[in-house]
C-alpha cells in the first residue's frame, strides 16, 4: 500500500502542466503569476507520503511506484531527494536537491529544471523541520510478531 497524489494543474494562460507548490510562484513556461488560490498542497502530500513510506517500508523510494497523475511524479522526485537528504543530513538542502535532480529523469519536464529544483529544496527543508520536531514519527514501525503455528514449547524450570 502507498499514498498517491491525484493533483493535476495546468496554467490557464499557456496550459503548461506543473504544480505550484508555494505562494508567489510564476508559471515556469509563460511567467504568469499564480494566485494563492491556485497553490496546490503537493508539499504537504509529498511529506505525508514520504513519512508513510518510511514508517511502513523503512525507506522513501519504492520499487513498485507507478505514476498516474502529475502529483505522483512530484512525489517520486521528492522521494529520491529525501532518500539523499536522510543520508546527507549535514549537507545544505539546495546541494542535496541539485544532486537528486541530476539523478532524476524529468522527461518532458526538462525545461523546468529550476522549478523542480526549488520544489525539491522546499521539500527537503520541510522534511528536516518535521524530523527535528518529531524524530519518532520518521522511524520504521516494528515488524509484527509472527504467530507460532506449531506446538507450544514449555521449558522445564528445573
Amino acid at each position: 500500500m502507498v499514498l498517491k497524489s491525484q493533483l493535476e494543474y495546468a496554467c490557464p494562460k499557456c496550459q503548461c502542466s506543473w504544480l505550484p507548490f508555494a505562494p508567489g510562484l510564476s508559471c515556469p513556461q509563460c511567467g504568469r503569476a499564480v494566485p494563492d488560490a491556485e497553490v496546490t498542497a503537493i508539499l504537504t502530500e509529498a511529506l505525508e507520503a514520504a513519512r508513510f513510506n518510511k514508517r511502513l517500508y523503512g525507506k522513501f523510494e519504492l520499487e513498485f511506484w507507478i505514476t498516474r497523475f502529475l502529483g505522483d511524479r512530484y512525489l517520486e522526485w521528492g522521494f529520491k531527494a529525501l532518500q539523499r537528504a536522510e543520508a546527507q543530513a549535514q549537507t545544505p538542502a539546495r546541494v542535496v536537491a541539485l544532486a537528486a535532480l541530476m539523478d532524476t529523469n524529468l522527461e518532458e519536464f526538462a525545461p523546468y529544471r529550476e522549478h523542480v529544483l526549488h520544489f525539491l529544496e522546499a521539500l527537503i527543508e520541510r522534511y528536516r523541520e518535521a524530523v527535528s520536531r518529531a524524530p519518532a514519527d520518521w522511524e520504521k514501525m516494528p515488524e509484527p510478531e509472527k504467530p507460532f503455528f506449531g506446538r507450544k514449547i514449555i521449558e522445564d524450570p528445573e
